[in-house]
């Protein structure tokens, strides 16, 4: 018996040996049948309803190719932040069985340096190369017919672009911050060229529009065949600007990094400065608004270190974000009345600027817009700045909200109003004496004369109470004893 035992113990171990050496591979190639959900130790898949699989993440630290079929389906999509921080990745080709490429999907790869894309995707996701700071170079393929906002933004280091010959539309800032594109090439297809989708391009010189019939380049700007927006400028350009007469908006980012500039001359035609129009020109040092302007951009004129002086025109009724921040310089900003709306941080760090008068028509002012400086490591109150405001207006609930120094400008207004008031009821009196002496002292009793010094002394004081009555007590200080009645007025 244990002779019987010991023989079935020794086939069952040969057996397991043999099991177990028989070679197995582990490639998912090899498995038969879709799985609703793969991992092959570097991605991770799902299946969709074509019966084909999308890659939703990569877990692997070093990646070279994406595979174009596994357990006997074909791959198609990279899905939304598949590859998204894989700072691993240095080059990358993705096969031509992938058609779309979703949002985020190679987000902040900060490694990737170069990336060839399939020959037939149809579907670019926004953000899809959001960040990735080291990629030189991407060819689109012809089957790409949009760009999606922010696609390859803040790709620094991008420097050739090559759009495919059905491009009809770049979505907003697809590729702004590409600091590295000198030339740009328009296709033929091409019709639309969203807002900041050229911003801060710092090395921009020559736009090549000679196979499209959509926008035109003349005197080294980007503008639509209309000649109605101007789209993007060379940094080339230099000195004096003249905006054309025709012009109707300054598009977002049209003249960021213009560093050359000097001087701006904007006409009436004009009614929009886009977004961050004119960032970064660190050399304007006066800018010529003209009536027929209607809003200033968010960091319209961010890091125009050189501005010293503004003068607002009475058609503006929005000044957007960061419109002036960081224009250290600017001494003197002049706002008329008409504004509605002064945005947050609207001149943050204007650490010159020490006195803005805000008008009655303002309604809303965002947080740190005015009297705010940065030093490190926190934002502190601008030393020396004061506010001039109307009671009970905007002006003076920021300024009460902010903590800043500020006077009311009601009093000075119907002190003013007194002082021309005074001024012509002199003149009056010396044309009223004038007409006695003429009638001569014989018709001109002492009793008129003295009545009618009377009846002006009075009209005099009742004029000088009414106006004195109507002033609100002025605040040096932004005390917090301002009374109710003045907060309504």
């Amino acid at each position: 018996m244990n002779k019987i035992l010991n023989r079935l113990a020794a086939i069952s171990a040969a057996a397991v040996t043999v099991i177990c050496c028989t070679p197995f591979s582990a490639s998912a190639d090899e498995l038969q049948g879709a799985e609703t959900t793969l991992y092959d130790g570097s991605f991770y898949y799902e299946l969709n309803e074509d019966m084909t699989y999308t890659i939703t993440r990569c877990s692997a630290t070093i990646v070279t190719e994406v595979p174009s079929i596994r357990n006997g389906t074909a791959i198609t999509a990279i899905g939304d932040g598949a590859f998204q921080g894989c700072t691993g990745i240095s080059s990358l080709k993705i096969p031509d069985s992938v058609t779309a490429i979703a949002p985020n999907a190679f987000y902040d790869c900060a490694s990737l340096r170069s990336v060839t894309l399939p020959k037939k995707l149809t579907a670019l996701g926004d953000h899809a190369f959001f960040g990735c700071v080291s990629l030189e170079s991407v060819e689109l393929p012809d089957t790409l017919t949009k760009i999606e906002p922010f696609t390859f933004a803040l790709c620094s280091n991008l420097g050739e672009v090559k759009l495919g010959n059905n491009v009809t539309e770049i979505g907003d800032s697809a590729f702004y911050q590409c600091a590295a594109i000198s030339e740009f090439r328009l296709p033929a297809s091409l019709q639309s060229i969203g807002d900041n989708a050229m911003g801060c391009w710092f090395s921009i010189k020559d736009i090549d529009v000679s196979a499209n019939t959509f926008f035109v380049y003349e005197d080294e700007m980007l503008m639509d065949s209309k000649k109605n927006d101007i789209i993007r400028a060379s940094v080339d350009k230099s000195g004096e600007l003249i905006i054309p007469e025709g012009t109707v908006n300054i598009r977002a980012g049209a003249f960021s990094t213009c560093a050359q500039l000097t001087s701006l001359h904007i006409p009436s035609s004009v009614e929009t400065v886009g977004d961050e129009a004119f960032s970064y020109c660190s050399g304007i040092k006066s800018v010529d608004f003209s009536e027929g302007l209607k809003s200033i951009g968010l960091g319209a004129f961010m890091f125009d270190q050189n501005i010293i002086s503004l003068s607002i025109p009475t058609t503006v009724e929005k000044i957007d974000k960061n419109a002036f921040a960081y224009c250290m310089k600017l001494n003197k900003v002049i706002l008329p009345e008409g504004i509605l709306s002064i945005g947050e941080d609207a001149f943050f760090v204007c650490d010159e600027l020490k006195q803005v008068s805000i008008p009655k028509s303002v309604t809303e002012i965002g947080d740190d817009a005015f009297g705010i400086t940065y030093e490190k490591p926190d934002r502190q109150k601008l030393e020396g700045f004061r506010l001039s405001v109307f009671s009970g207006s905007a002006g003076a609930k920021y300024a009460k909200s902010e903590k800043i120094d500020y006077s009311y400008i009601d009093f000075n207004i119907k002190k003013f109003a007194f002082i021309i008031f005074m001024v012509g009821l002199l003149a009056a009196a010396a044309v009223f004496s004038a007409v006695l002496m003429k009638r001569g002292k014989k018709t001109s009793s002492a009793g008129a004369r003295k009545a009618a010094k009377k009846a002006h002394e009075q009209e005099e004081e009742r004029k000088y109470k009414k106006i004195m009555d109507d002033t609100p007590e002025e605040t040096e200080e932004g005390s917090e004893e301002d009374t109710e009645e003045n907060s309504e007025a």
